[in-house]
């Protein structure tokens, strides 16, 4: 088609059911739409990689109460929460959940379907760029204990090992934090 002439049907762009390129990898704050997908990356990664609980009983345990549409709906209602996920819409590779207090920005979920991608540091950057625009002065991270990439890629970050802490369900986590700003 030159300059000159009307558009025509074959001229027009197709259109693919998934969207392509980097606006397929935007970062986002999700919404309802999107807990479907996210409740099943979650659930996912978390059964292939990090295990929450030290039995099946207590994977469910944690399931019922972290992989749920509640759980995910509470966070995207809560005005001190935000849920970001990185992808589609349907297929996200990613996910992070910021919830911030006075003066501090709690990172939870950080998780990506594909490790050593980028989508981590993306999602990690995104996370403390909102924590400069919160004012807030610490952030920080839990991870669990023995692994030495998580642990590696937060220090990569600025993060430091700043002590121990459990979480709900009562598993020992390695609390990492960086300071923002000055």
């Amino acid at each position: 088609m030159n300059a000159m002439s009307e558009p025509t049907a074959t001229d027009a762009p197709v259109e693919t059911a998934v969207p392509r390129g980097l606006d397929s990898l935007m970062i986002q704050r999700a919404t309802p739409a999107h807990v479907p997908y996210l409740r099943r990356l979650k659930e996912a990664v978390m059964a292939d990689r990090y295990r929450p609980a030290a039995d099946e009983a207590g994977f469910a345990s944690w399931r019922d109460m972290y992989c749920t549409d509640e759980y995910f709906a509470d966070i995207i209602a809560d005005p001190d929460s935000m849920l970001l996920c990185i992808g589609t819409l349907r297929e996200p590779v990613g996910m992070v959940v910021l919830r911030r207090s006075d003066k501090q920005l709690e990172i939870d979920d950080l998780l990506v379907s594909l490790p050593r991608q980028g989508d981590g540091t993306r999602l990690l950057v995104a996370c403390l760029r909102y924590a400069e625009a919160w004012r807030s002065e610490r952030v920080f991270i839990d991870v669990y204990p023995g692994n030495a990439a998580n642990e590696a890629f937060l220090e990569q970050h600025g993060f430091v090992r700043s002590g121990d802490a459990a979480n709900d369900l009562g598993r020992p986590m390695h609390r990492f934090a960086r300071s923002i700003g000055a």
